[in-house]
């Protein structure tokens, strides 16, 4: 979930923690209608120049048209006609649309059973000291409550002499973020740090409620305590002996905004700000951790039972410590050959992860982490997002997109550098829809009016009929995927959006409309 001047939107980017929830879904959905290959009668050149005239009609009356960049691109599934293109090959900032690239490569490249795969071992170092390791194996569905549970699982005579934690994080790289992110969003879950070790998401999820008087400090509480993390009043330094956020949000007068937001201090800490009305009701935020391997080491510890750092585990002291990923325990992580495995966790299968837990709620964690894998399997260790872009263009070529035409800065398209056309969308679902993944994608991608959010669909002739990707972010909105019309068959399309500075309302409303005509012909 990501905010757009003040306002929570939630076709945004993606949810962070809040994507473990059902995706969203109309109070009275419409009956899903599939594409299909058959239809009643084919597009005639006389239809597709009337379909022009009107589509072109259309704009023109709207005042989206004025000042905004639109590029549209709509074929006959079945054929290729082009039935109307608008700038089909100008490059737009795709938004989230950019995770049907990342996805439909994964699905090629990885395969529709592919699942992610995180290990814990035992070893003895060379100081005789019993050390735990985890081996991040990028699982952006990998929680605190499954460490929890793998520590159970644990023998308590294998346990007992563990003294101390090593993270290996080193399946992918050590850049936290790609280029073209924008700082102000590293506090918010849908923009967390990126690590091969990933534990819920690299977020932590707050409790708020008002405090007992009007201005008095709001009351902020850890959801699950077995993270580890405390909350505090100040905190100078990210970098400090266990996770912690500080409080700074205050008690509103009755009946006043709600303002709670997250945000980094000066000392890149996680801080929960604003204000919550006296006497509303609790609310929950997450919170980007600054460092995922304190995040995941002090969650084993305290699965474990150790002495936390501040009763003296054997941490470097703060002195030393340069970067939070810096504040790991001495004893080093013992060789793959010297360690036993005790535990395995593999990650449900990418074929039941690419809807309800990527495009549908369109989460950039999952995208970033899936780019960095195909990177790490085309590339070798470590995976990177520049692996992963290398290979993405690979498969551009061999499916008929120039890579010259886009330009790829992430797996998520949060980058403000990602650039891709309409042209090359429309080329990518042309090859999973003739490829052997098509029902899988189409049960994947959210559909207007029935299932996920997409704005402006319900209640239209095409609610049901459009089974697209969204991509949503200030000034840009896109859509690409696929239509099911009344007569002629599978339609694919790509509707994208960018310098757009009026009502996002008016923008989903013209879209739709279009749709609706290209849907009812």
């Amino acid at each position: 979930m990501t905010r757009v001047r003040g306002t929570v939107v939630a076709i945004a980017m993606g949810f962070g923690t809040a994507i473990a929830q059902a995706a969203p879904v109309p109070s009275n959905p419409t009956a899903i209608v599939a594409p299909s290959t058959v239809g009643e009668s084919g597009w005639t050149p006389g239809a597709i120049a009337k379909l022009k005239a009107d589509l072109d009609a259309m704009l023109v009356a709207s005042p989206v048209s004025r000042g905004a960049h639109i590029g549209i691109r709509a074929i006959d599934t079945t054929t290729n006609a082009v039935l109307y293109s608008r700038l089909g090959d100008d490059e737009f900032q795709p938004a989230s649309t950019l995770k049907l690239l990342v996805g439909s490569a994964a699905l090629e490249k990885l395969g529709p059973a592919f699942r992610f795969r995180s290990t814990m071992g035992i070893g003895v170092d060379d100081t005789k000291t019993a050390t735990l390791v985890l081996h991040g194996g990028g699982d952006p569905t990998l929680t605190t409550g499954d460490l929890v549970a793998g520590i159970g699982a644990i023998p308590v005579s294998d346990r007992q002499p563990i003294a101390a934690i090593a993270i290996d994080a080193t399946a992918f790289d050590e850049k936290p973020y790609p280029d073209g992110w924008t700082w102000d969003d590293f506090a918010q879950d849908y923009a967390p740090r990126l690590s091969a070790t990933t534990i819920d998401e690299n977020t932590v999820t707050l409790r708020v409620t008002p405090g007992l008087t009007i201005g008095a400090a709001a009351n902020v509480t850890v959801a699950d305590p077995r993270t580890a993390t405390r909350i505090v009043r100040r905190c100078n330094a990210s970098y400090g002996r266990y996770v912690r956020v500080v409080a700074t949000a205050t008690t509103g007068a009755v009946g006043s905004d709600d303002t709670i937001d997250v945000a980094r201090n000066r000392g890149n800490c996680p801080q929960v700000v604003g204000s919550i009305p006296f006497g509303a009701p609790a609310e929950t935020v997450a919170a980007a951790v600054a460092s995922p391997t304190i995040a995941a080491t002090e969650t084993l510890a305290a699965a474990l039972g150790l002495a936390s750092p501040e009763q003296g585990r054997d941490v470097r002291p703060l002195d030393e410590i340069e970067s939070p990923d810096d504040l790991v325990t001495a004893a080093r992580a013992p060789t793959r050959g010297e360690e036993r495995v005790v535990w395995t966790h593999d990650s449900p299968p990418l074929a039941t992860l690419l809807g309800p837990r990527f495009w549908i709620p369109s989460d950039n964690l999952f995208g970033e982490l899936l780019l960095e894998e195909l990177g790490l399997t085309a590339g070798g260790k470590p995976g990177s997002t520049a692996k992963g872009v290398a290979y993405e263009k690979l498969w551009l070529r061999s499916i008929g997109v120039d890579p010259a035409t886009v330009t790829l800065a992430d797996g998520s398209g949060l980058s403000q550098y990602d650039r891709i056309t309409p042209r090359d969308l429309v080329t990518i679902l042309q090859h999973d829809w003739n490829g052997p993944n098509r029902q899988l994608v189409l049960d994947s991608l959210p559909v207007g009016g029935a299932r996920g959010t997409i704005e402006g669909i319900a209640g239209t002739p095409a609610a049901g009929r459009v089974f697209a990707k969204t991509g949503s972010m200030m000034h840009v909105r896109g859509l690409a995927g696929f239509l099911a019309t009344r007569h002629h068959g599978a339609v694919t399309f790509a509707f994208e959006v960018d310098d757009w500075n009026g009502a996002y309302a008016d923008l989903a409303a013209i879209r739709a409309a279009m749709l609706a005509r290209i849907v009812t012909d």
